[in-house]
């Protein structure tokens, strides 16, 4: 039998220069939603508290405090159904602006008047985005679930009022043109008092799970466009470049913040959706 060579060619990589944006997964399957969309596979029938330790988020912190960070943002699953999520806002607001990515199901009146307590004993700001992908309620809770929408629309109203100005994050499920999108929205909102300019309304590329993704050749990347030189996100499993490539072991870059490596390998089929654009990529573009 003829002896057959093995050639490994080696992923095309990306380094770390500054960590501007810090994501903390506070959990990665707790959330009170099951939206078809997401690109976290959960069981439908099943609730998971998968919180991520406090310890673990404290001891990251300090690594970090004395980095210039642009942003962190706490995300999830719905990161406000962690049980100290209190004392990680607070905890995060002390090194920098935080970003809260929310469902909006758990903010009402009396949470957003809290929350802007917490905000305003911090010089940093918080910013909150809202998952809203259609200003029709049935088209919408077909894709959240049922009380979806009038639950976001009461998180966004309740927090413009204590003064917050909400982003709201919009599953381009349908892949319809931006303009068009964002046309909607801002003819919806104007109606509720709410001027939304393009800083307001955050449009997410739709990830279909089970669609085949196709392999990247090195000649198509351009390192410069991609965000995770400046991002990563930890888990309660590690330190991840990229959000979307949580628990994958391929993109796992240590345990802590402090010694993860700055080098990551576009070695995963995922990495793909981000190097096939020409535009800048940011990590939160797929939140």
């Amino acid at each position: 039998m003829e002896n057959q060579q093995l050639i490994f060619k080696t992923p095309p990589k990306v380094e770390l220069e500054n960590l501007d944006n810090l994501f903390f997964q506070l959990s990665f399957k707790a959330c009170n939603l099951r939206c078809k969309h997401c690109y976290i596979e959960r069981n439908p029938y099943k609730n998971e508290e998968d919180f991520m330790q406090l310890d673990k988020i404290k001891q990251n912190l300090i690594m970090v405090k004395k980095q210039k960070l642009k942003s962190i943002y706490l995300t999830g699953g719905e990161p406000l159904m962690h049980p100290d999520f209190n004392q990680i806002l607070r905890m995060c607001l002390k090194i920098s602006n935080v970003t809260v990515m929310s469902n909006g199901t758990m903010i009402n009146d009396k949470k957003a008047r809290f929350l802007r307590k917490i905000d305003d004993e911090s010089q940093f700001e918080t910013i909150y985005r809202i998952s809203l992908d259609s200003t029709n309620e049935l088209k919408n809770d077909e894709l959240r679930g049922r009380g979806s929408f009038r639950k976001a629309l009461l998180a966004i109203s309740s927090l413009l009022k204590y003064e917050f100005n909400p982003i709201i994050s919009v599953v381009n499920y349908e892949n319809r043109p931006k303009q068009e999108i964002f046309e909607e929205f801002q003819s919806y909102f104007s109606k509720k008092n709410f001027v939304l300019d393009d800083i307001n309304l955050k449009i997410i590329p739709f990830f279909k799970k089970n669609e085949e993704i196709r392999q990247i050749e090195t000649e198509e990347i351009n390192c410069e466009k991609l965000d995770c030189k400046n991002s990563r996100i930890i888990s309660q499993n590690g330190v991840f470049a990229c959000p979307m490539l949580v628990n994958d072991y391929r993109a796992r870059l240590g345990s802590n913040i402090d010694d993860c490596s700055k080098v990551n390998y576009l070695d995963c089929e995922k990495c793909a959706i981000c190097t096939g654009s020409g535009e800048k990529v940011q990590v939160n573009d797929w939140m």
